[in-house]
């Protein structure tokens, strides 16, 4: 039986929340999404949650939120998917690079202090939480508010994460002036598809939801259009399922440290051997959302992610080094040495931690992990 790399936790209380959605006729954006919003505005600790349909429309709202000046450079890891540097091109603006740090697998604050410097004009950091990790914005906060950049946090895979900051817990999506979440199928909760921009500022939160919903504004005489938006709604389904999920959080955060603590065990006299394991700096408290450990330097990671298939063990390489994806060839910010992001194309192996994998399973993983990795 094949040990899947990721499975949501869906059951009669998600079903029995979409037959009430459907017999109730109102399917679209309505009181089940303000109610979904609330929820993860709680639990994000901020006033304002905007639902919409998708991750990657998320990272696209808040850049349009900004509404900033197309010269605007919007600073994105080298390392991570391509949505995050697609959101940014399709807003309109430019993605420039920025080195990761191969062991956390989130931005390296030295080569976002070089970046930044070598930026003539407006600039915008979007940071990504990579695999759940809180990236390491205590270090450069500071760095950011001297020099007026914005910070949009790409949080997709984040939610229920948290950074100890001044010494206060400031959860993901709360570390910047935007929060971009996302409820893919892989994410620790899911609404099928789905996403969700949080944010202190009502200013953000107010254009947000004018630019989901086609720049309509409702007033006595009728409907307004007061911009040419986007339909980027979410469903009331998949806001029901959403509002069971997000009761299921707690249980299912805990459950992924389980599989990491599982793993950490299980993987740790292979370090002497040269499998480094995920790294969690102090006062981070990542969201588990994948384990990513980095082969040894001259294993074919490639070929090992085919042997553990074939062993029926799923397995990913977790995010892409962007500067050698064809789709950004053009992109000047995108031509500059990338160490941190090669390393991290070459070496990084996404392991199974589908909800409610078993010890016995978790022992087999490492068993054929080892295996082939050591023939």
């Amino acid at each position: 039986m094949t040990i899947r790399l990721a499975r949501p936790l869906l059951g009669e209380a998600e079903a029995a929340a979409v037959a009430e959605v459907l017999q109730s006729g109102r399917l679209i954006q309505g009181p089940r999404v303000a109610e979904f919003e609330a929820r993860c505005a709680d639990v994000i600790e901020v006033p304002h949650a905007v639902a919409c349909s998708s991750g990657t429309t998320a990272l696209h709202l808040a850049l349009l939120a900004l509404e900033a000046d197309p010269r605007t450079k919007v600073v994105v890891p080298g390392f991570t998917f391509p949505a995050t540097a697609n959101a940014v091109l399709n807003a309109g603006l430019e993605p420039v690079l920025v080195d990761v740090d191969p062991t956390t697998y989130n931005f390296d604050p030295d080569d976002l202090r070089r970046v930044l410097d070598a930026i003539d004009g407006p600039a915008v950091f979007l940071p990504v939480h990579q695999f759940g990790l809180p990236s390491p914005l205590d270090e450069v906060g500071s760095l950011c508010r001297d020099r007026g950049v914005v910070v949009v946090e790409d949080a997709a895979c984040a939610l229920g994460g948290a950074l100890t900051i001044d010494g206060e817990r400031v959860e993901a999506g709360a570390m910047g002036d935007m929060g971009c979440f996302s409820f893919h199928p892989r994410k620790v909760i899911t609404t099928g598809e789905g996403g969700l921009v949080s944010t202190a500022d009502p200013v953000y939160d107010e254009r947000l939801r004018l630019q989901r919903n086609h720049g309509l504004v409702r007033t006595e005489a009728g409907m307004e259009f007061a911009l040419a938006g986007h339909n980027f709604r979410l469903t009331e389904m998949q806001a029901a399922i959403g509002l069971v999920q997000l009761g299921r959080l707690a249980h299912l955060m805990a459950d992924r440290r389980r599989l990491a603590d599982g793993y950490d065990a299980r993987l740790a006299d292979l370090r002497e051997r040269g499998l480094e394991l995920p790294r969690v700096p102090a006062g981070a408290v990542p969201s588990w959302q994948s384990y990513v450990v980095r082969v040894p330097e001259g294993v074919d990671r490639d070929a090992l992610m085919r042997g553990l298939y074939e062993d029926g063990i799923e397995c990913s390489v977790g995010a892409h080094a962007l500067h050698t994806q064809p789709a950004y060839a053009a992109l000047g910010g995108f031509r500059r040495p990338m160490p941190g992001a090669d390393d991290c194309r070459r070496r990084a192996l996404c392991l199974p931690v589908a909800t409610g994998i078993t010890d016995a399973e978790l022992d087999r993983v490492v068993e054929r992990l080892t295996a082939r990795l050591w023939v």
